[in-house]
């Protein structure tokens, strides 16, 4: 026998208690007083989402994985030239050295004691 006055039968989002509004605002449970707005007990629902909206949100999310992929192989080659760069220079600056190697001479003395003749 339910009354109109009583209200609309509620269920606790806290403590699962089933409890009658009294068509009060906040709805208030009387088992362990946590305060509920309307809203709370509206159900959410959820619409379908079609085959074509999926895939077109699998493509994209491909997509941006193929470019951040794209960008770590393109720094890494930059960074690869970078060392070829700084290695190119160390040998030309030791060209010089050995262009210099060449002007000196040294005079060695063999197993007997004798220097160069």
């Amino acid at each position: 026998m339910v009354k109109a006055s009583w209200g609309i039968k509620r269920t606790c989002q806290n403590c699962a208690a089933r409890f009658y509004d009294l068509n009060k605002s906040p709805i208030k449970c009387p088992k362990c007083g946590r305060e509920h707005d309307r809203e709370d007990f509206v159900k959410v629902r959820r619409g379908r989402t079609t085959a074509a909206v999926t895939a077109a949100a699998a493509a994209a999310a491909a997509k941006a994985a193929a470019a951040a992929k794209n960008k770590k192989l393109e720094e890494a080659a930059l960074d690869d030239e970078a060392a070829l760069e700084a290695d190119d220079e160390a040998l030309e600056d030791t060209d010089d050295l050995a262009d210099e190697a060449e002007d000196i001479e040294v005079d060695v003395e063999d197993d007997k004691g004798e220097g160069d003749r």
